[in-house]
């Protein structure tokens, strides 16, 4: 299901989803802070922001919005949480996912939150450097058939994408680099 409406909508449950909402404005694009399953109907496209996955997946649950999310149509971002959300299987601990990407992620991957780090990764194909926050991260320990690594670092995949659906790691908003958040709204504006 697609909203009938031209605004990205950026799940507010819980995370850092204003950094976001940041990117897109510095962007020129119009986009909605979707917290119930009204506001849910207005949009186009999806973000899936960073924060805690299992908090995020327990209130989008008691929002009634996890089966909307589950049946959309459009391009969905997820970053961090989101990922981890989006996955066909997550482990450390085991939990339900989504099952809209088709990769199994494993949860804090990089150690705890103390742990979070910024580093120089790459985009491909071209082997692009650009820096990459990663903030108690996830790793992704398997990639389906359909997946296909869009970045990567220390040769270890960091960013994938499967259809309409781009899965991240790392945190694209909180850097200057909006290449991958560009080929998100390529996307959705295709």
């Amino acid at each position: 299901m697609t909203g009938d409406s031209d605004f990205i909508g950026i799940l507010a449950l819980q995370g850092d989803y204003f950094a976001h909402g940041r990117v897109f404005k510095k962007l020129g694009r119009k986009f909605i802070y979707i917290k119930t399953p009204a506001e849910f109907t207005q949009i186009n496209s999806l973000i899936i922001p960073g924060g805690e996955s299992t908090t995020m997946r327990k209130l989008a649950k008691e929002n009634n919005l996890w089966d909307l999310i589950k049946g959309f149509q459009g391009p969905i971002l997820g970053t961090c949480a989101g990922i981890i959300l989006l996955a066909k299987e997550i482990v450390n601990p085991a939990e339900e996912g989504l099952g809209l990407l088709d990769v199994t992620i494993t949860r804090n991957a990089y150690g705890a939150q103390i742990n979070s780090f910024t580093a120089v990764g790459k985009y491909l194909p071209e082997n692009r450097p650009s820096d990459m926050v990663f903030i108690r991260a996830p790793h992704i320990s398997r990639i389906g058939s359909g997946v296909e690594v869009i970045a990567e670092y220390e040769g270890r995949p960091v960013g994938v994408r499967q259809g309409k659906i781009i899965g991240l790691t790392f945190h694209p908003e909180l850097t200057n680099d909006y290449s991958i958040i560009k080929l998100f709204l390529i996307l959705l504006d295709g």
